[in-house]
């Protein structure tokens, strides 16, 4: 009974540790709004985790497993690999928009120095995913044989990390040719357009790099 809630507790400290790490970044975070935001004391807190350093390495560890898994999943089908590689695409940006852990886990992978290993480091992760799959890619002639596995592994990585970065624009119409309105207006453009989201950005991406990739029609 003690052990579960002790693992209850450490759970519910990465949780949210991966909110403040997600909106505070890694410098931002402070212990004590972890462990408010946790509802569990300090000292529960350093029971778990010795210091704000260790808390991270943990949620990167649970970005990697939970992102992982999903990759290793998808190694199972039967399919063309370059589509299972695809898939892994479009799985890691849906993760990075619905995953806090997974998302945390990659921003701290880009703000503070993680050790060249895959558990923790979720880029390393997902680009040695990518590259096995394209290598079978490779091999069963759904990637072009002019196309060297390693840039095109990192290709796809740049495209799926890329997306967080993007502005959301409304799906409805094209982001504007003019400079935006001063500050003060009090216009709202669109006010219930949909927002794009990665997976759209990604399918935008993947459609015009698919050609240069595989002969494979697009889906």
């Amino acid at each position: 009974m003690k052990q579960e809630r002790s693992e209850r507790t450490r759970r519910n400290l990465i949780r949210a540790a991966s909110t403040v790490f997600d909106q505070a970044g890694y410098e931002g975070a402070t212990l004590s709004v972890i462990s408010e935001r946790a509802q569990v004391t300090k000292g529960a807190l350093f029971f778990h985790f010795a210091a704000k350093s260790d808390l991270a390495r943990a949620v990167q560890a649970e970005a990697c497993v939970t992102s992982g898994a999903a990759l290793v999943e998808l190694t199972r089908r039967e399919t063309p690999a370059f589509e299972i590689a695809t898939a892994m695409a479009h799985t890691l940006v849906g993760l990075l928009e619905t995953d806090l852990v997974v998302r945390a886990g990659a921003r701290l992978t880009q703000e503070i120095r993680t050790p060249d290993d895959p558990s923790l480091h979720c880029h390393l992760n997902w680009l040695g995913a990518l590259h096995g799959t394209l290598r079978r890619a490779s091999r069963d002639g759904s990637l072009l044989p002019e196309v060297d596995v390693r840039t095109a592994a990192a290709l796809m990585l740049s495209m799926i990390t890329g997306t967080t970065a993007l502005p959301r624009v409304p799906t409805s119409t094209p982001p504007p040719l003019h400079p935006p309105r001063a500050p003060h207006s009090h216009s709202h453009p669109h006010p219930h357009s949909p927002r794009e989201t990665g997976d759209q950005w990604l399918t935008r991406m993947l459609h015009l790099t698919r050609p240069a990739l595989s002969s494979l029609p697009a889906r």
